[in-house]
């Protein structure tokens, strides 16, 4: 049976036919009953938050969530806790918000601990076609009958870095937008020579698994739990990230060097395809330092065949636990956080919006950061973010992945064979989980 998904906009018609139009703000109509700030209550109450999955700082924590909840809503405290999930749910003490990456939902799916948050967009009166269509499209993904599982708060959206330096060191052109990955390897080519005792490598690609999210291939079939590695698009990819990274320079004592960190701290790699939030942050700090370099960007490569497409949506989602005793408070920070408010400030000191990429928001990003006057920022929003279906054995897939691509520029092992152990070592994998 062919599965049904539901786009962001088809639960914002839901929402909005439950109820009559607000003819002033367009937006669902509550009879008068809306809840506010005094209808849920002013008492102090205090939200657990978790990380579930992803990558979520102290620093950030702070400046996402306990800065800007109590400017709005002094009541609310927002606790960061840490720990096994798995012991928190068996101890009966689990968080009231928990955060993740679009691929770290499944698991929590099957923990079944996760509330529908389509009763509190009604509730709230809730905005859903404010968010980028992407994104929410995404998160719908996981709704099988329609449920919202998450409100996204934070997108990243990739490009291609180069170091202006090395470019100019060697008498090579700056490369361009809307390049293809076979084209930026034989830019990167150049760029890979030994010169004064110094390796410089052409470019850091990411990755095996994050160069093929842009033909948002599969690691498993969703229908029958099965493995699917062993395809023409994987070759592609295996091949292509061999060529880049088999030119003499990238192994140096069986390890492969061409790490994201060499392009930002040695500074002797001449291309990076990064995700933006991790590269603006990181030159962010460095300009704060004093360590600033001469650096642009342009748009990800893609291939050939996935022309016009980037590496797949990555948004951090926040979901509340069906066990809260404050689902309303929580839903209240939630819609906050991913507000108009919050997310233009955030937008305009270089945190990518999760909002629609307007004109206004592509012209507003970055704008309070002065080191990115002058940039190609466009690059991030020339090239659409492909669509995947998240499986809850996807992060171990991209694992095999990378075994796979290490086994044919270390091992010398060919392209065939190391996709089967690859999906041999994911069958494996799922018959272990299946039979738990």
């Amino acid at each position: 049976m062919k599965k049904k998904f539901v786009t962001a906009g088809v639960v914002l018609s839901m929402v909005l036919t439950s109820g009559c139009l607000n003819q002033k703000t367009g937006e669902p109509d509550t009879g008068g009953s809306r809840p506010t700030v005094a209808d849920i209550g002013t008492q102090p109450v205090t939200l657990k938050f978790m990380v579930a999955y992803g990558g979520f700082t102290d620093e950030e924590f702070q400046s996402y969530f306990v800065e800007q909840v109590n400017k709005k809503y002094p009541h609310i405290t927002v606790q960061k806790v840490s720990g096994k999930l798995e012991e928190l749910i068996t101890a009966g003490d689990v968080p009231d918000i928990l955060m993740a990456g679009l691929p770290g939902i499944p698991a929590l799916q099957e923990l079944k601990i996760i509330e529908d948050l389509n009763p509190y967009v009604k509730k709230f009166g809730t905005d859903l076609s404010k968010y980028d269509t992407v994104a929410m499209d995404s998160i719908q993904r996981f709704g099988d009958k329609g449920e919202l599982v998450a409100i996204p708060f934070r997108m990243n959206l990739p490009a291609l870095f180069y170091n202006k330096d090395i470019f100019d060191k060697f008498g090579i052109a700056y490369p361009k937008d809307g390049m293809t990955w076979d084209e930026t390897y034989q830019l990167s080519r150049q760029l890979t020579r030994n010169d004064g005792n110094t390796q410089y490598l052409g470019m850091s690609t990411g990755g095996a698994d994050r160069m093929a999210m842009g033909l948002t291939l599969p690691y498993v079939d969703k229908k029958t739990n099965e493995a699917r590695l062993e395809t023409d698009g994987w070759q592609r990819v295996l091949n292509q990230f061999y060529a880049i990274h088999s030119v003499p320079g990238y192994v140096k004592d069986g390890k492969m060097a061409g790490v994201y960190g060499m392009f930002l701290k040695e500074k002797v790699i001449g291309l990076s395809a990064y995700w933006g939030a991790d590269v603006i942050g990181d030159i962010d700090k460095l300009e704060k330092s004093g360590q600033s370099f001469n650096w642009d960007m342009v748009t990800l490569p893609t291939f050939e065949k996935g022309k016009g497409f980037a590496w797949q949506a990555e948004t951090h989602n926040l979901l509340i636990s069906a066990t809260s005793k404050h689902k309303d408070q929580a839903f209240q920070v939630l819609s906050y956080i991913a507000g108009d408010e919050v997310q233009k400030f955030f937008n305009k000191s270089g945190r990518m919006t999760i909002l629609k990429k307007t004109e206004e928001n592509k012209k507003e990003y970055g704008s309070e950061l002065t080191f990115l006057k002058g940039k190609n920022v466009s690059a991030f929003f020339a090239i659409q973010p492909g669509l995947h279906e998240h499986t809850k054995f996807d992060q171990k897939g991209r694992g095999f992945i990378n075994e796979a691509a290490n086994e044919m520029l270390l091992k010398g092992v060919d392209v065939n064979t190391a996709l089967r152990n690859a999906q041999e070592k994911l069958n494996k994998y799922i018959k272990e989980q299946t039979v738990k």
